[in-house]
């Protein structure tokens, strides 16, 4: 069953309206805002030298005590 539309009353299409702007200039700011500071964190890092990897040694095979076979 498909719902029915909800009635648009004139009186509230200008508010609807103006609050949906808002809400997609609010929307374009935060994105604007948050790739600005993706990008800074992209740059920050780019300049901080890489940690140089630790390399794992490989522990030696167990020795074969003597006497034991």
């Amino acid at each position: 069953m498909k719902a029915k539309p909800k009635p648009v009353f004139p009186a509230y299409a200008e508010a609807q309206q103006a609050e949906a702007a808002k809400t997609s200039r609010l929307r374009a700011l935060r994105l604007a805002k948050e790739a600005a500071d993706k990008e800074a964190a992209d740059r920050e890092a780019a300049a901080k030298p890489a940690k140089p990897t630790k390399r794992r040694v490989e522990a030696a095979p167990a020795a074969e005590q003597p006497g034991s076979a």
